[in-house]
C-alpha cells in the first residue's frame, strides 16, 4: 500500500488526451483463415474474450510512430505545444530490444528519448516506466502528479504505445485477444482543485510468473489466474479509490474499467454496480491493448464526444505481476464545462 504523503501534492488537472489505432481492422476471420489450427472461429473469440476486431501496425510502423499521433493529437486537445512540455513519461508493455525495438534502426526498447526526439520537446526530459504492464497509464500519470508538485514543471505528457504482433505466440489461443495501438494524455498544474482524486496502486508477486517470455521472444500469459484473480484486485482498488475520495456513484461520470476482457470487465461491473451506462467499454473493437486500455478508451469518447470537460471518471487496471490499480480524476480545462452545460446521464 502506498502511504500518505506527508505534503499535499500541486493540484493537476487532466487537460488533453489522444490515441492512435493504426491500420485496418483485423477481424476474427484472420484466425479462421490464417490460423485454422487453433480451432477458433468468430463466435468462440467474442464470448472467450469479447473481442470482435483489433488493430495491429502495418509493417514498418513502430511504438513510437503510434505515440507521435496520439500525443500530438493529445496536445492539441490541451491547447499546448512541444515547448510547452516539461516532462515526457513513457510506458510500454510490448516493447523488446531487437526483437520488437520502438524505433526503426535502433534496437533499444525505450519510448520516451526517441518520442522526445519526434516532436521537438526540446525543454523536456524523459524517462520509461516500465514493468508495470497494462497498469502502466496509473503509474505514468502518478509520476506525472508527483514531478508537477516537486519539480518547476507545468505540464507532463504521459504516453503509452503497444505493438504486440511482433511478440504473440499464434500456437495460443490467447494471441487473439490482443490489438496494439497508442495512447497520451496532458497533465497539467493549475490553480483550481486538483483534478486527481485518489490514486490507488497494489503489486502482489504471488503469481509472477503467470506472465512471461519464451525461447522464441514470444509472449506468454496463464490466462486462467489471471481471470480468477484479476476481477476481485479491479473491485478492491476501486472501492478504495472511492473511499480516499469520499465519493459515491453519483459523483461520477463514467468507469472505465481495464480492457482486459469482456467476462472479465462484466464480472468487475457486478462487483461493483455502477450505473451500467456509465460503463465505458471498447475491447469489441481494440482488443486487449494492455497499457493503452484506459487512456485510449477514454480518448476515443472524449473526441467522439461523449466524454465531456468536467466529467468524473473512475479508472482501473490490472497486469503483469500482478500490478493493479484504480484512480479517480476528471477530464477538465481548458475551458472546463460551459455554465449551463449539463449532461443527462
Amino acid at each position: 500500500m502506498i502511504p500518505t504523503a506527508a505534503a499535499r501534492p500541486a493540484p493537476v488537472v487532466l487537460a488533453g488526451v489522444g490515441h492512435d489505432f493504426p491500420g485496418e481492422p483485423v477481424t476474427n476471420r484472420f484466425f479462421e483463415t490464417e490460423h485454422p489450427a487453433l480451432g477458433i472461429d468468430d463466435a468462440w473469440i467474442r464470448r472467450h474474450t469479447g473481442v470482435g476486431a483489433r488493430h495491429w501496425p502495418p509493417p514498418g510502423r513502430h511504438h513510437v510512430d503510434m505515440a507521435e499521433r496520439a500525443a500530438t493529437l493529445a496536445m492539441k486537445d490541451a491547447h499546448v505545444t512541444a515547448d510547452d512540455i516539461d516532462v515526457i513519461v513513457a510506458t510500454t508493455a510490448t516493447a523488446r530490444p531487437r526483437v520488437n525495438p520502438t524505433t526503426a534502426g535502433n534496437r533499444y526498447s525505450d519510448l520516451a528519448l526517441p518520442l522526445q526526439k519526434r516532436l521537438g520537446a526540446d525543454r523536456a526530459f524523459g524517462f520509461d516506466v516500465t514493468g508495470v504492464a497494462c497498469v502502466g497509464f496509473l503509474h505514468a500519470s502518478t509520476v506525472a502528479q508527483g514531478l508537477l508538485s516537486s519539480l518547476d514543471a507545468g505540464t507532463v505528457l504521459v504516453v503509452c504505445a503497444e505493438n504486440p504482433l511482433p511478440i504473440l505466440n499464434f500456437r495460443y489461443r490467447n494471441a487473439a485477444l490482443f490489438g496494439g495501438g497508442a495512447a497520451a494524455a496532458v497533465w497539467r498544474r493549475h490553480d483550481g482543485p486538483s483534478g486527481l482524486d485518489a490514486v490507488v496502486l497494489r503489486s502482489d508477486a504471488e503469481h509472477f510468473d503467470a506472465f512471461d517470455i519464451d525461447d522464441e521472444d514470444k509472449m506468454m500469459m496463464k490466462g486462467k489466474v489471471v481471470g480468477a484473480i484479476g476481477a476481485g484486485f479491479l473491485a478492491e482498488a476501486s472501492w478504495e479509490a472511492l473511499r480516499r475520495a469520499g465519493r459515491g456513484w453519483d459523483e461520477l461520470d463514467w468507469v472505465i474499467p481495464h480492457q482486459g476482457n469482456i467476462n472479465m470487465i462484466n464480472e468487475v461491473v457486478e462487483l461493483l454496480d455502477p450505473p451500467r451506462e456509465r460503463v465505458l467499454v471498447n475491447i469489441d473493437r481494440r482488443g486487449n491493448t494492455s497499457s493503452v486500455s484506459v487512456p485510449g478508451c477514454l480518448s476515443e469518447n472524449v473526441h467522439n464526444g461523449r466524454v465531456r470537460r468536467g466529467d468524473r471518471i473512475l479508472a482501473m487496471s490490472v497486469g503483469r505481476g500482478f500490478s493493479w490499480g484504480a484512480m479517480i480524476f476528471h477530464y477538465g480545462r481548458p475551458g472546463e464545462r460551459e455554465e449551463g452545460d449539463v449532461r443527462a446521464c
